[in-house]
């Protein structure tokens, strides 16, 4: 019963709060969603001056259409969850943004993705520089074979961002600082950085990230291969890089999803079914596919 509910009448939104106490089983009583076809192209696809702006985006390997003519805007500051079953096209969109699928034979990418109005997939547009803009954090951590500091400040030396080791110290030490590692590797910057731990590990990946300065941070799983303590760290983190950064993140987890966004996508079968505000789309999903993935009735 919410709030304002008056004693003894029927609770006008018995969904409210259900983000609040989502269960780690995730399944939870959604009011009956609509049959009708994918629906992001209204209004829940569009955000007011989006940093990435997508339309129609799809992707060929070879002859097999992998992603479906997908539509959506990245909200400035704010974090996007995409969300569905494997194999569905997340992760494949996800590389989109900074044309990684460039690097995959057979790949064709179509549509307009544009950053900050430009449009990357341009010939004059340089991919080495979209990708300083673009940083991305893996399922896997994977620090370089070098230290601990050498790791931070890999991006900011090839790029060309620092004319002095006191600018290179200052952006290791602030970069260890925002990504919440700092306290804990400061006495062994010149260790190696896979000597750390899982967590820590991805924490020092984030860190390398925003060293560059980025305009957007994409996360494909970023919490797949952690412990629950660790992915605590890593969610408690997005939250306070969004009030900085634009963050895509890729997760199977629904707890996940609903706790870090603010908005929240789900693919199916390479389509874009549904995008809207997480609160909406997870109470209130407007299509059945939506509906029976977060209750858990999927397949």
């Amino acid at each position: 019963m919410s709030e304002s509910t008056e004693p003894g009448q029927p609770d006008p939104n018995p969904n409210a709060g259900v983000l609040r106490h989502l269960k780690p089983s995730g399944r939870v009583h959604l009011p009956a969603a609509s049959e009708a076809g994918p629906a992001p192209s209204g209004s829940q696809a569009t955000v007011e001056n989006p940093v990435f702006s997508c339309r129609d985006v799809r992707v060929f390997y070879g002859a097999k259409e992998a992603l479906k003519g997908v539509t959506v805007d990245v909200g400035r500051r704010q974090v996007l969850a995409m969300i569905g079953p494997s194999g569905c096209g997340k992760s494949t969109f996800l590389r989109c943004l900074n044309r990684m699928n460039d690097t995959i034979a057979g790949a064709r990418v179509t549509g307009t993705i544009l950053l900050d109005g430009q449009d990357i997939q341009a010939q004059d547009q340089d991919a080495v520089q979209l990708r300083a803009r673009i940083g991305m954090v893996f399922q896997k951590p994977n620090p370089f074979p070098k230290s601990i500091y050498d790791n931070v400040a890999y991006g900011p030396r090839i790029h060309g961002l620092t004319r002095s080791r006191s600018e290179l110290d200052d952006i290791v030490c602030t970069s260890l600082q925002r990504a919440g590692l700092w306290d804990e590797v400061k006495d062994r910057l010149q260790s190696p950085g896979t000597g750390l731990s899982g967590g820590q590990q991805q924490r020092l990946c984030i860190a390398r990230t925003i060293a560059v300065h980025p305009e957007v941070i994409l996360m494909d799983e970023p919490c797949s291969a952690l412990d629950p303590i660790a992915t605590a760290r890593i969610e408690d983190l997005i939250d306070e890089l969004r009030e900085s950064y634009a963050i895509v993140i890729v997760t199977h987890s629904m707890q996940q999803a609903a706790r870090v966004s603010q908005r929240t996508a789900y693919f199916h079968l390479g389509e874009l079914i549904e995008v809207g505000e997480t609160d909406r789309v997870f109470t209130n999903p407007r299509h059945r596919l939506t509906e029976d993935y977060i209750t858990g009735r999927f397949g």
